[in-house]
């Protein structure tokens, strides 16, 4: 019997449905470099509590369960994402955070977030925002607003070797610490490299903001949507008085108006190619 290669390992050209990759990558590809750069993080947080891996394990219990059962009625099947979709749950998520909270928040943000559109590749919105946002919205008192692990430092190496493999596009970090940099120097009168690597904006704009399907998709709407969410985070900041710097509500505002963005993008371009040939 001839040996069979894992499905990240086999060399494909396209992939037949959403995310739609081109070339060497592949959704298992993309899913393994992605958890590679989480390595830093992960060892982080576990060795700030040893109650990470009980949050760990139940985020990507239920991400597979969900996928699994969804997938059972169509034809997506679990795969090496819902490893990652867990994996930022968990970093996000306070370690004290009560169990029946985080099965709520986790199945809010994949099913409403991610299966009702049809699974990865054809939602809206990412659901590890969309569950944390619920969370913060739904238990104001819980500390889910609050950056965890997911510092700055330790989400550096994943945020460089994702932009150095092209898997996320570089117009978006460099807008948002850009935006986020000139409010703070300019309104807010503070030092724009503390504001960039407080609390969770590195790792929010790494592994959240830019999620090639749920980001701005042209170079224009890119270079808008990172500096929306860049100032958002400075309003968030402000707002909150340094607390929470806002990063789960600024992807998804951003998030939300990206498609509105790429349209416009798209007709101003094709009104410019229209006056151009007359």
């Amino acid at each position: 019997m001839a040996l069979r290669l894992p499905d990240f390992l086999v060399p494909v050209d396209a992939t037949a449905g959403a995310p739609h990759v081109r070339g060497f990558w592949s959704t298992q590809r993309l899913s393994l470099v992605l958890l590679v750069g989480l390595v830093p993080p992960f060892i982080g947080a576990a060795a700030t509590s040893a109650r990470f891996f009980l949050v760990l394990a139940i985020a990507v219990a239920l991400v597979i369960g969900w996928q699994t059962i969804f997938a059972t009625v169509r034809r997506p099947h679990v795969d090496l994402d819902s490893l990652v979709t867990g994996g930022l749950f968990a970093l996000l998520l306070p370690v004290d955070a009560p169990i029946w909270q985080i099965v709520l928040g986790v199945s809010f943000g994949v099913v409403i977030g991610e299966q009702i559109f049809g699974g990865r590749g054809r939602n809206l919105l990412n659901p590890v925002v969309v569950g944390m946002a619920f969370l913060i919205f739904s238990f104001p008192a819980g500390g889910y607003e609050v950056a965890g692990p997911a510092t700055a430092y330790l989400a550096a190496p994943g945020a460089i070797l994702l932009i150095a493999t092209g898997l996320i596009a570089w117009q978006i970090p460099v807008a948002a610490t850009v935006a986020l940099g000139l409010a703070t120097f300019l309104i807010g009168g503070a030092n724009p490299l503390d504001a960039v690597l407080a609390g969770g904006f590195v790792f929010g704009i790494a592994y959240l903001a830019s999620d090639p399907v749920c980001s701005a998709a042209t170079r224009p709407g890119r270079w808008i949507y990172g500096a929306l969410i860049g100032f958002l985070v400075f309003l968030g900041r402000t707002g909150s008085g340094g607390v929470d710097d806002g990063i789960v509500f600024a992807v998804l505002v951003a998030m939300i108006f990206a498609p509105l963005v790429d349209y416009l993008i798209i007709l101003v371009s094709a009104r410019l190619r229209s006056l151009r040939r007359g």
